[in-house]
């Protein structure tokens, strides 16, 4: 039985994820901050669920957990966890403090569950990480002005993803960056594109079809390539 472990689970996307792998026969490892408040979280129970306290800004906590599943393989790393500050992301309107905030989640965060949990994906059959990124951190893309630290941290997100690529492939791990697209969450809003249910299915079907040569890519929910 193939194991995922997700951050960001106690709601939209990453919720999500745990609900459709759980329906696939998967084992969920789902990190979440605040588990007894994660009542959606909480109500996906069954044998094959596994909810730990997990906060990406806390290194701690993070190598606590990896030694609580130590030596247990895990098939996808999935780093969903993130944040926004709303209207605060706009130019002259966030402190020194809440840019670093973001940093500390999407970069420092996604690293340091990467650091930890390697050798769990490394001792597993599928070896793949995927980090959930957005478009808004491709230079590529028209119209990416405000949001600043949301945007900035996510840039360094894809960065350090193409160097993990290449430092984890003697180990066969492979590393990527999706764009889920525009998806109606507590974050974004109702008002999107995408349900999660959309998204997550797509990037599910992508996860299947991964393999080295994708290894430090950018990619749209649906498979396209998404410029850097």
């Amino acid at each position: 039985m193939p194991t995922t472990l997700i951050t960001g689970a106690s709601r939209g996307i990453g919720l999500e994820f745990a609900r459709q792998y759980l329906a696939a026969g998967w084992t969920v490892h789902a990190g979440a901050r605040d588990p007894d408040g994660a009542a959606l979280l909480q109500a996906l129970s069954g044998p094959y669920l596994h909810i730990h306290r997990l906060d990406v800004a806390d290194r701690g906590g993070i190598a606590a957990l990896a030694d609580k599943l130590a030596g247990q393989p895990i098939d996808l790393l999935i780093n969903n966890a993130g944040m926004w500050l709303g209207p605060e992301e706009g130019y002259g309107r966030f402190s020194d403090a809440q840019w670093m905030e973001e940093f500390h989640v999407h970069v420092m965060g996604t690293m340091a569950m990467c650091e930890a949990f390697v050798d769990h994906v490394a001792a597993s059959r599928d070896r793949r990480i995927v980090q959930i990124s957005s478009g808004n951190g491709s230079l590529g893309w028209a119209d990416n002005g405000s949001d600043f630290p949301y945007n900035t941290s996510k840039a360094a997100l894809n960065m350090i993803t193409r160097s993990m690529a290449i430092d984890l492939a003697p180990r066969g791990i492979v590393a990527v960056c999706f764009t889920p697209g525009f998806v109606a969450t507590d974050m974004s809003g109702p008002v999107a594109d995408l349900t999660p249910e959309e998204s997550v299915s797509d990037m599910r079907a992508l996860i299947d079809t991964l393999g080295p040569r994708h290894s430090g890519t950018f990619l749209r929910h649906n498979g396209a390539s998404v410029p850097w």
